[in-house]
């Protein structure tokens, strides 16, 4: 339920001369919380406050003002926002927290110059289009952020950081967030009913007529209720569509990582596989041979002669090879380790799980073998291969597919094979490289910048000031290139 509530307006200049876009804050905290919070905070990374209150205001401004260079609207955006999350949250562990969460207030239709008809648009972007602020005096965007990770009970020793120069350490880095949050505010956001399938305001997003069901070849506004709840947990068969994303893709995101079978013939080909995030990379170490079934004692390491989780049973096989091993039993470094200690050259870890490919996290400096995961289909298929014969193949690097793409180059959303509620569908997939803003985990190694979200804001019809002389397309703008 929205209400127009007694706000801070939050100081602004003009925007520069750079900027197109004017963004405004007003703050809806009570006294003495959140924005206005009165703890005293020396000035770090470039944030002159000197409150904790006063650096959350300047960090937001600072945010605000690299999306107001992005986007051209003459019509100003009203943020409110507030720095506590709704009572509803999920509360704070020591290892897990919502960060902040945002969206557009209001998503409209059929206004005036709206692009398309009977097509929901989130309403700043639709005061674009119209030329005017279409519901005064609503902001746009709603923007909550949890001011409990200052506390020590919340992701214990890891807490806000509040300065302007991305070096955050092991802390979170607030501009990131709010660059983040805002981009769902801004248009990475939609319609549909995650749970249900129908769209929540009875019509599609633009976000939903852009996004592509790979199994049926049809956008979610052409699929059935029912299609669309398929869709949303079909493990990384959902796409962006949009032109401009799919065009910034092939040259921002880094070669994807594959494996490719050349014998037999029954099952050569490229398959798709999620790298570790331990261990040594594919592009670093690619790695060509024999791909060898590793067997193991049933024991209560592990109750399967498949899973990897003992001592190998059949190292003379391994030494040399490429492991395959089931998932499940032990974790993913446990594994590497095992097949590190037989010899092997690399690991290929089969899911377990009829959809998706295995997470493959899991931290350690003692891996240094590549190790990857493989859809369950994938692996039963050269399990099978591997009873009749030799099967030969390479964990190496595709230079004509990006990492986190489709084969035909579309960036994949996070639709894994069980819903997550709040992440699923309108963020990134987390298999792209290198991280991207709005994919559902903040990552350590963002920079204060937007990838190729920029490009998802103008599929949807959002426009960018005119370049200046000294500009180059896609320079200043294409705030991040794949390393």
């Amino acid at each position: 339920m929205r209400r127009l509530a007694i706000s801070l307006v939050v100081a602004l200049l003009l925007p520069s001369a750079l900027s197109a876009t004017r963004i405004t804050i007003l703050t809806n905290d009570p006294p003495l919380t959140g924005f206005n919070d009165p703890t005293p905070a020396e000035p770090v990374g470039g944030n002159s406050g000197t409150t904790r209150g006063e650096q959350r205001l300047i960090a937001f401004r600072h945010a605000a003002a690299i999306w107001e260079e992005l986007l051209d609207s003459d019509v100003e955006i009203i943020v409110r926002a507030q720095f506590s999350l709704p009572e509803n949250s999920t509360p704070c562990t020591e290892t897990s927290a919502t960060l902040g969460a945002a969206g557009p207030s209001r998503r409209v239709s059929n206004f005036a110059n709206a692009p398309r008809r009977d097509v929901l648009y989130p309403i700043a972007l639709a005061n674009k289009y119209a030329g005017r602020d279409l519901l005064p005096p609503i902001p746009d965007i709603e923007a909550f952020f949890n001011a409990d990770l200052d506390n020590a009970t919340c992701l214990g020793t890891r807490k806000w950081y509040y300065g302007l120069d991305a070096k955050s350490g092991d802390d979170v880095d607030l501009v990131v967030v709010l660059l983040h949050e805002l981009g769902h505010g801004l248009g990475m956001s939609g319609s549909l009913n995650v749970t249900t399938g129908e769209f929540s305001e009875g019509l599609p997003s633009v976000f939903e007529i852009n996004t592509l069901d790979l199994a049926s070849g049809l956008h979610f506004d052409q699929l059935t209720a029912e299609q669309r709840k398929a869709a949303v947990i079909s493990g990384n068969q959902t796409v962006w569509s949009g032109p401009s994303t799919h065009d910034a893709a092939g040259r921002t995101l880094d070669a994807m990582a594959v494996l490719t079978i050349s014998e037999p013939q029954a099952v050569a080909g490229v398959y798709e596989i999620n790298p570790a995030a331990f261990g040594p990379r594919v592009e670093s170490r690619p790695v060509a041979g024999r791909i060898a079934a590793a067997l193991d004692e049933a024991d209560t390491a592990g109750p399967a002669t498949t899973d990897g989780c003992s001592a190998y049973t059949n190292p003379a096989e391994i030494a040399g090879r490429v492991a395959l091993v089931d998932r499940g039993s032990c974790t993913f470094v446990e594994k590497a380790l095992r097949a590190q200690a037989a010899g092997a050259l690399g690991i290929i870890v089969v899911n377990n799980a009829e959809c998706g490919l295995p997470p493959m996290g899991g931290a350690s400096s003692a891996v240094g073998i590549p190790a990857v995961g493989i859809a369950k289909a994938d692996g039963d298929a050269i399990r099978q291969s591997l009873a009749q014969g030799a099967v030969d193949g390479a964990l190496h690097i595709n230079p004509s597919l990006r990492s986190g793409t489709s084969t035909a180059g579309y960036v994949r959303l996070y639709v894994p094979c069980a819903l997550s509620r709040g992440s699923s569908m309108y963020h990134w997939d987390i298999s792209t490289s290198p991280n991207l803003l709005m994919e559902p985990f903040i990552n350590d190694d963002l920079p204060h910048g937007v990838d190729v979200t920029i490009q998802q804001m103008l599929d949807i019809g959002w426009t960018q000031p005119p370049l200046l002389p000294d500009e180059s397309p896609g320079g200043r703008r294409v705030l991040r290139r794949g390393r």
